[in-house]
């Protein structure tokens, strides 16, 4: 009698315990999956941003704010003046 009311007490602790670890690993797969998804999400506005900063610092796109926005343009050869280059350094 002792040993089956033993028994008894083992296989409903064993239970529990299989339940309680089932319940906290499906838990982790949840919390996992999560993170993937977090995961996934970052990366896409990663390459969004980096798709949109390859646009905006396109040259072309620059040089046409410069001209646009600033009224900038290339300079003429009458707009360039050429200085002579300095004297070497002697050493002492």
């Amino acid at each position: 009698m002792k040993i089956s009311l033993v028994l008894f007490i083992l296989l409903i602790t064993s239970a529990i315990s299989l339940v309680t670890v089932r319940h906290d690993t499906r838990k982790l797969v949840n919390e996992i999956e999560l993170e993937r998804n977090k995961a996934l999400k970052i990366d896409r506005h990663h390459t969004n941003l980096v798709t949109e900063k390859a646009t905006l610092t396109s040259p072309s796109r620059i040089e046409r704010l410069a001209a646009q926005k600033l009224n900038m343009k290339y300079p003429t050869s009458e707009d360039i003046i050429l200085l002579p280059s300095p004297p070497a350094l002697t050493k002492q």
